[in-house]
C-alpha cells in the first residue's frame, strides 16, 4: 500500500480551479443564483445553474464555463467543494478498513490485557507499509512526492477504528521523517531514513510543561539536556526521539538519538493504549550537536507549530475513529439486549446518547479531514501565517475530536449498562484509550488560552 504520493487529494474545503470534478457544487456568491440540481442513483450532482445577469434575464451556462471565468478568490473561499474520495483513496481506506476490522479489533483484547505489541500486528503493518509511507522512496521507504496529510488522516480515522494503541505504533515514525526530510541535514537525513527502512522506530515528544533542563553547549550551536521525557507511545523501543521543548526561552526542535545519548529508557504500561510500546526516558547531560538540531529560536517556533499541525491532525482523525467505533458496539448492543419485550436501543434515551455523540464523532472526523487538508496546502515553503492556520485548524480539530471521544465512550458504556464496565466487552477499552488523546503534546485549550493572552499582552505593548 503507497499512502502519501502527491496524486491523492481531497478538497474538503475547495479544489484547484480547472478541477471540474463531476460532483462539485458551485455557489455563485454576491449573485441572485438559483441552483437547479438533478438526483440520480449514484450521486448528487449539479448539472447547470442560473444566475442572474444584466438585463434581468436569466440564462444557463455550463459549469465549467462559470468556474473558469470567476475571481480564484472566490474559489478559495468555499465556492467550490468536492467531499469525494479519489480512487486511490477509496483503496487506502477500503485496505485500511478491512485490515482493522478483521485483523486489528480481532487481536487488540488480548494484546491490551498483556500489554504486550502482538509480533504478527508489526509484520502485518510492515508489509501494509504503515512503518515507511513517509520515507522518501530512495532511501527505502514509500514515500514518491509530497506527503498527503489528508490521505494520513482518513487511514487514521480507520486505524482509530481499529484499535487506538495499534494506530498510534502505526502512526509513530510520520513527523520524524518528515521533519528530519524538511530541516535535517543529509547526513542525518542518512542515519534516520535507514533506521526506518530497517525496521526502527521512531516517536515524538514535546516538553510541554517545561520540566527539562535544556542549555546551549559550549559551541552554542548545540544543546545539553537534563531530565526525564514521556511518557510517549513508542518510545520503550525507539531508536530516535523528535524532541519540541525550550532552550533558554527559546523553542527547539532536535532529534535525540537515544543510545548515543545514552539515555535510560524504562518501559511502562498505562491504562490506555497498553501496547503501545510506552515508555519514559531519564537523560543526564545528554548531548545534542547541530547537526541533530532541526530550528532553534524563530525557525523553532516555525517547525514546532507545523509538526505540531501534522501530529494533532493525525490524533484528532484516530480520536474520531475510536468515537465511531464506540457507537458501532453500542447500537450491536443496543439491538441485541431486550428488556420489556423490545430491544434496548429502541428506547428513546438510548437513541438520544447514541445520535449525539453520533453526530459529535462525524464532526470530528470531518474538522480532521480539513486540518489535513490544510497541512497539504502548506506546500515545501509556507509562510509563518500559512502555517500558523494549518496549526489553529489542527489543534480546533483536536479539541473537538478529544470531546467528542471522550462522551461517545463513556455513553457507550453507559448504553452496555453494568457490561460496560467489564473486560469481556469492548467498550471499557475504548473509555480508557480515550483518555490519551487529550494527554498527549499538552493541554490543548490551556495552550489556546496562553497564545490569546500573549497575542493581546503584544497588541497593547504596541498601542
Amino acid at each position: 500500500m503507497h499512502v502519501g504520493t502527491g496524486g491523492a487529494t481531497l478538497g474538503l474545503a475547495l479544489a484547484p480551479a480547472g478541477c471540474g470534478c463531476a460532483n462539485a457544487v458551485p455557489v455563485a456568491p454576491n449573485a441572485s443564483a438559483n441552483v437547479i440540481a438533478n438526483f440520480d442513483t449514484e450521486n448528487f450532482m449539479l448539472q447547470r445553474y442560473h444566475t442572474g445577469c444584466r438585463g434581468g434575464r436569466a440564462r444557463s451556462r455550463p459549469f465549467v464555463t462559470w468556474l473558469q471565468q470567476r475571481n480564484p478568490l472566490d474559489l478559495r473561499y468555499g465556492t467550490y467543494m468536492n467531499f469525494a474520495l479519489d480512487s486511490e483513496q477509496e483503496m487506502i481506506v477500503a485496505t485500511v478498513r478491512r485490515f482493522a476490522e478483521r485483523e486489528v479489533r480481532g487481536w487488540a483484547a488480548a494484546a491490551d490485557a498483556s500489554g504486550v505489541l502482538p509480533p504478527k500486528l508489526t509484520a502485518a503493518g510492515t508489509e501494509l507499509g504503515f512503518f515507511v509511507d513517509a520515507v522518501p522512496a530512495s532511501a527505502g521507504g514509500m514515500l514518491d512526492g509530497a506527503y498527503n496529510h489528508l490521505t494520513r488522516a482518513l487511514r487514521s480515522y480507520e486505524l482509530g477504528r481499529g484499535c487506538a494503541a495499534t494506530a498510534a505504533l502505526f502512526e509513530s515514525n510520520v513527523e520524524p521523517a518528515l521533519a528530519v526530510a524538511q530541516w535535517g541535514s543529509p547526513a542525518l537525513q542518512t542515519a534516520l531514513f535507514t533506521a526506518l527502512a530497517n525496521g526502527a522506530i521512531a516517536t515524538t515528544v514535546r516538553d510541554s510543561t517545561g520540566t527539562l533542563q535544556v542549555h546551549s553547549d559550549a559551541s552554542g550551536n548545540g544543546i545539553r539536556i537534563s531530565g526525564r521525557i514521556g511518557p510517549a507511545p513508542g518510545l520503550a523501543t525507539a531508536s530516535h526521539v523528535l524532541l519540541l521543548a525550550e532552550c533558554e526561552g527559546a523553542p527547539i526542535v532536535a532529534v535525540l538519538d537515544l543510545a548515543a545519548s545514552q539515555a535510560r529508557v524504562e518501559a511502562i504500561t498505562p491504562s490506555g493504549w497498553r501496547y503501545a510500546s510506552w515508555g519514559v526516558a531519564t537523560l543526564e547531560h545528554a548531548h545534542i550537536d547541530a547537526e541533530h538540531m532541526l530550528g532553534r529560536g524563530p525557525l523553532g517556533q516555525f517547525a514546532t507549530d507545523w509538526i505540531l499541525a501534522w501530529h494533532r491532525t493525525s490524533l484528532a482523525a484516530r480520536a474520531a475513529g475510536v468515537a465511531a467505533a464506540a457507537m458501532e458496539h453500542a447500537e450491536r448492543y443496543g439491538n441485541e439486549r431486550f428488556q420489556f419485550g423490545q430491544p434496548v436501543g429502541n428506547f428513546e434515551s438510548i437513541i438520544r446518547l447514541r445520535e449525539d455523540s453520533q453526530t459529535a464523532a462525524a464532526s470530528a472526523r470531518l474538522n480532521a479531514l480539513y486540518a489535513g487538508w490544510a497541512c497539504d496546502q502548506l506546500g515545501a515553503t509556507p509562510s509563518v501565517t500559512a502555517v500558523h492556520n494549518a496549526w489553529d485548524a489542527a489543534s480546533r480539530a483536536r479539541i473537538i475530536a478529544c470531546d467528542a471521544v471522550s462522551k461517545a465512550t463513556i455513553d457507550a458504556v453507559q448504553i452496555f449498562g453494568g457490561y460496560g464496565f467489564v473486560a469481556d466487552y469492548p467498550v471499557e477499552k475504548l473509555m480508557r484509550d480515550a483518555r490519551a488523546f487529550e494527554a498527549l503534546l499538552g493541554d490543548e485549550r490551556l495552550e489556546r488560552t496562553l497564545r490569546a493572552r500573549n497575542l493581546v499582552n503584544t497588541a497593547l505593548v504596541h498601542t
